[in-house]
């Protein structure tokens, strides 16, 4: 009697044979044609150097457990493409040598795959000194889609190659831009940022005493000329204008002069001579009513008492009003009845 019965070894062997369906039916989705990995599209950086040199150092130091060589393009040949696609030397002297420190790939328990790039560039002089060097490292880890293979199939093995190759080439611009960048040149081998324009801060239409623009000369790194030091950069001199002030001429102001002129002002106390039949004053009526009978003297007594009269007064010499004359001035009159004296024989 067979040990088990014919419905449950049917069973075992369908588990049996389940995951080598499973294995082939992924074997048939896998990719199998991968394009090569280059970066000719990207920017270019000049360096000023007359050679470039491509050293891999993996050789003499290699990794255990290293499996980028089973990719379709290792990273040792990705990172040797790069460098040709975007390094070009054209300077007239010297050398940029690009060293390959680290290329590799290692599966890691649990199935996860970690890799690891690490590049360095080194200018050396006419003489072999080094003059400058930049570093670019870069590290990732990826868990593989079974769905592709195994882990370590050729298309997880690309897909990691070629992330890690998308973030060093970004790693190394960056670094040479920011760490050589005194030792990059145009695509003709002129040292980028060696002309340098200065303006003119002459005032308009005035003639500068230098030229409108100067050119200084070239930098030329220490990998060119064999010095280890930084080049040293030339400050084009600027030239002040002269602002010349106007002067300024105040007029003169010619005053002239005013001549008062004399005025003569009559003498109040010159005598003034009235005729001679004038009124006199009632003082001296009387007087000369008493004294008629006498032949000169009483004539002369009269003019001259209407002389005294007839001066002007001090206080008021232009004289008084009525109302005052009336009441200060005694008025002329006639004699008394009986007072006149007929002359006597």
């Amino acid at each position: 009697m067979s040990l088990f019965s014919r419905p449950l070894r049917a069973t075992c062997s369908v588990a049996l044979l389940l995951p080598a369906f499973l294995a082939g039916c992924a074997g048939d989705k896998q990719p199998t044609k991968f394009a090569p990995l280059r970066y000719d599209y990207l920017s270019v950086m000049h360096l000023n150097a007359a050679t470039l040199n491509i050293e891999d150092a993996t050789l003499q130091n290699p990794v255990v457990g290293d499996i980028g060589n089973r990719a379709p393009t290792p990273p040792v040949q990705a990172l040797r493409q790069m460098a040709q696609d975007r390094l070009v030397a054209t300077g007239s002297s010297g050398t940029a040598q690009f060293v390959i420190d680290r290329a590799s790939i290692l599966h890691q328990a649990g199935g996860v795959l970690a890799g690891q790039m690490d590049v360095h560039l080194v200018l050396l002089n006419s003489g072999g000194t080094q003059a400058a060097r930049a570093e670019a490292h870069v590290s990732q880890t990826l868990r593989p889609d079974l769905s592709k293979g195994d882990a370590d199939s050729p298309a997880n093995l690309y897909e990691l190659t070629n992330d890690m190759m998308q973030r060093m080439n970004v790693e190394f611009e960056y670094q040479i831009r920011n760490t050589l960048k005194d030792w990059m040149t145009d695509a003709g081998g002129t040292p980028v940022g060696s002309a340098i324009q200065s303006q003119s801060l002459d005032a308009p239409g005035a003639k500068s005493s230098t030229a409108s623009s100067a050119v200084p000369a070239a930098v030329v790194p220490a990998a060119a000329t064999g010095a280890t030091s930084a080049p040293a950069l030339t400050t084009p001199a600027i030239t002040t204008p002269e602002v010349t002030t106007p002067t300024i001429t105040t007029p003169t102001v010619t005053v002239p002069n005013v001549t008062t002129p004399n005025v003569s002002v009559p003498d109040a106390s010159s005598a003034t001579t009235l005729p001679e039949n004038a009124p006199v004053s009632e003082t001296s009526g009387s007087s000369a009513a008493a004294s008629e009978g006498s032949s000169s003297g009483s004539t002369t007594t009269g003019n001259a008492a209407s002389a005294k009269i007839s001066e002007p007064d001090p206080v008021f010499p232009a004289g008084e009003d009525d109302d005052a004359s009336s009441s200060t001035t005694t008025k002329a009159r006639s004699p008394a009845p009986g007072v006149l004296q007929l002359p006597k024989k």
